[in-house]
């Protein structure tokens, strides 16, 4: 509401009054500097539906990148056979509701000739595909974790989308042999800091057992380059042994932290590091948890606050370590313990993923076999908020869920085409 203050005068009625200059508008700055503010896209997403103005600076590539560095997109649900979304009482179900309600398209079945490609990665709103090797089976029993792929799809399963990228080209591909390659693993990396929202990156890292390679492609260069690690025998070598530990194995899945993809590995009990920047691998020591003639730990890795990246470690399926790993004056990499946090007895634990800022966990039923098969108990998920430490219900399967990626992202009206 406005009203005339006190001190102005009416103007007397037939004086002829000249017609007040309009009030300039609210500047697209100060706009976004106000908006910002809002911690909730859903918040957002409704604000962007009461004027056109507001619709226009929330929509713009440069403010939703703003507002998705400052609030991370909340954890809406899991990528399976169907989208398994999160569910009430969960802080992001209601988010998660309106985004199945989308009916996005995950497993991209527009893509041409849809049965010679198969389910790679999935990130930022972008699903990865690779072309099925020659004499290989789409089946997933079929799948060799070996096989060198050279043809790659990238999706947009919101706007159903595609873009079919060239292949890698054999003079690239001369740099690894079949018969060496131990494990072969494409990816989708984050854009750098191209402004373009369809801009992307993949990145296949072939695992040989002499070395490691990895092959990128940029969206903006629309061509392959490869780029070898030197050091990895040294890290592959076992103390006191002269020859490479022919049992090397990832310890941990890939994660993404502070604008790298690391890897833990085992036995040597390295963290491998990529830096996404400056494209250079490097390797630190972890601290010794494991126990010879033990499980190896589960672990995952995550942001910790001033550029530090944190452990967080599944001991006994029952307790788990939450750690930030810093350098020491020395130089030395230690862990220092953060807190240990108790989870629902009556469980056994599997870490599934990482994303929008939370942890979420798999609860395996301790007395799944012992019940009759209509009345096993459902496969409850948690999700851990990795700022506050505090664990919530996330949604309860009736199977187990395995390898699945999960999904955080804004609702549709705040996600713009990403291909």
């Amino acid at each position: 509401l406005a009203a005339f203050p006190p001190s102005t005068p009416m103007a007397p009625p037939g004086d002829i009054q000249a017609t007040p200059p309009e009030q300039p508008a609210l500047q697209d700055e100060l706009l976004e500097e106000i908006l910002l503010r809002l911690t909730a896209a859903a918040d957002l997403a409704r604000a962007s539906t009461a004027c056109p103005t507001l619709r226009r600076v929330i929509t713009d590539h440069s403010f939703l990148r703003r507002f998705r560095a400052l609030h991370p997109p909340p954890l809406l649900g899991i990528i399976s056979a169907t989208f398994r979304p999160a569910q009430h009482p969960h802080p992001s179900a209601a988010a998660a509701r309106a985004f199945a309600a989308a009916e996005v398209d995950f497993w991209c079945s527009f893509l041409p000739s849809v049965d010679r490609w198969r389910h790679r990665d999935f990130r930022d709103g972008r699903a990865l595909f690779s072309g099925v090797p020659e004499g290989s089976s789409y089946a997933p029993d079929d799948y060799d974790p070996r096989d060198f792929a050279g043809e790659f799809a990238v999706c947009d399963p919101l706007y159903r989308r595609y873009r079919l990228l060239p292949p890698i080209s054999d003079e690239l591909a001369v740099l690894v042999h079949q018969p060496d390659i131990v494990n072969f693993e494409p990816f989708l990396a984050p854009p750098g800091d191209d402004e373009d929202p369809t801009s992307f990156r993949v990145m296949c890292l072939a695992q040989c057992t002499t070395k490691l390679v990895l092959f990128v492609f940029s969206s903006g260069a629309g061509e392959w380059h490869a780029v070898t690690f030197d050091g990895w025998i040294a890290l592959v070598t076992s103390p006191g042994n002269q020859v490479p530990d022919a049992h090397l194995t990832w310890a941990s899945e890939r994660y993404y932290v502070h604008k790298c993809f690391c890897w833990a590995v085992s036995p040597s009990n390295k963290l491998l590091m990529l830096d996404t920047h400056t494209m250079e691998f490097s390797a630190v020591d972890l601290p010794r948890q494991h126990v010879p003639g033990q499980m190896i730990p589960m672990m995952a890795f995550v942001e910790a606050g001033e550029g530090r990246l944190a452990m967080f470690t599944l001991m006994n399926r029952i307790d788990n370590d939450y750690s930030k790993l810093q350098k020491d004056g020395d130089g030395a990499n230690k862990c220092h313990p953060v807190a240990t946090i108790s989870l629902p007895l009556g469980y056994r634990y599997t870490i599934m993923d990482v994303a929008g800022g939370y942890l979420l966990l798999q609860g395996i039923p301790e007395n799944l076999h012992s019940a009759p098969l209509p009345e096993r108990p459902d496969f409850d998920c948690f999700s851990l908020n990795l700022q506050t430490l505090q664990l919530e219900w996330f949604c309860a399967n009736k199977y187990m869920i395995g390898g699945a990626p999960l999904y955080a992202g804004f609702p549709p009206s705040l996600t713009p085409p990403t291909v």
